[in-house]
């Protein structure tokens, strides 16, 4: 069994089709508040809250692209250069990131040394709590708490240290990215939208959508990290596990198995990865009523 899993490891370039599907939406939403009148301040602001969503969700389906290039599985053969320029510096990351990412899977439920532990460690003790946490994600703040946090890692590194060299090439290409896609708004909608319609969907919206997924597919009212695959809603799917992200369970026991070829890893698991075992580490469980059920189940569950 873990022999036929451990061989599904051909890419799809398939992926650059997705991807440019997600650009397409992205930029739809983008032209479609730019052509409307800010002095009609009503229909204004209630379509691009509803565009901020969109493209939120674009950004976060090109992070859940990244993910394929961090594991170098981005097409057939993997384009490590096409990876970065299309879903990693646009959103903000650089070459550094894939470092964290592999830190997430080889230190997970380690609080100390697991970079996105913060994402589902500690679970809500209350429904006011367990609210508030999407309420501050929509509202930006944990993207800025995240922000500032990335700056202070980058600031701790010494100037003359052996490192400093390496950081400052991605550093650069990542400003560069930066302007080049303030550049692409100046000479189309306005310079304007760049901040309106890329930061703040990012900030907000793409936040939520990343932070939900992995809280979803991490967290445990009993605050034991668990590694959860969710089936059983295919809008949910399509929201939160955009790139088969909801096969999380399978991805994490055999990273190699690139995404277009989970559902077939997941054929071949099913009876035998979530069988209960007390000395299974870590935790894996298959959830198969959605992501919004498990979201909702554990609210009902949670006192005021």
């Amino acid at each position: 069994m873990s022999v036929n899993v451990g061989s599904l490891k051909q890419p799809s370039n398939t992926i650059f089709i997705q991807v440019a599907a997600v650009y397409a939406l992205l930029v739809s939403a983008i032209y479609a508040v730019s052509r409307l009148n800010p002095n009609d301040t009503v229909l204004f602001l209630t379509t691009s809250v509803l565009a901020w969503a969109i493209i939120g969700w674009c950004q976060f389906a090109l992070f859940n692209a990244l993910h394929e290039g961090l594991h170098r599985r981005f097409g057939r053969p993997h384009r490590e250069g096409l990876s970065y320029a299309l879903a990693a510096y646009p959103l903000g990351f650089d070459e550094t990131y894939r470092q964290v990412h592999l830190d997430h899977h080889k230190y997970f439920g380690d609080a100390q040394r697991d970079p996105d532990y913060p994402n589902y460690g500690i679970f809500p003790t209350s429904k006011r709590a367990f609210l508030g946490r999407f309420l501050l994600n929509v509202c930006g703040w944990y993207a800025l708490l995240q922000f500032l946090g990335l700056h202070q890692g980058g600031d701790a590194i010494p100037v003359d240290s052996a490192k400093a060299p390496a950081k400052k090439r991605p550093l650069l290409k990542l400003l560069g990215a930066q302007l080049l896609v303030l550049l692409l708004f100046s000479v189309t909608v306005g310079w304007i939208y760049y901040f309106w319609l890329w930061l703040v969907p990012l900030a907000t919206f793409g936040k939520l959508f990343t932070s939900t997924r992995a809280f979803c597919e991490h967290a445990s009212p009993d605050n034991e990290p668990t590694i959860r695959t969710i089936t059983g809603s295919y809008i949910g799917e399509k929201i939160f596990g955009v790139f088969c992200f909801h096969y999380h369970a399978e991805h994490h026991l055999y990273v190699g198995v690139p995404y277009n070829q989970l559902k077939q890893a997941h054929v071949l698991l099913e009876n035998t990865l979530f069988t209960a075992n007390d000395e299974q580490q870590p935790r894996y469980e298959l959830y198969q009523r959605g992501y919004f059920q498990l979201l909702s189940k554990w609210f009902r569950e949670l006192p005021l």
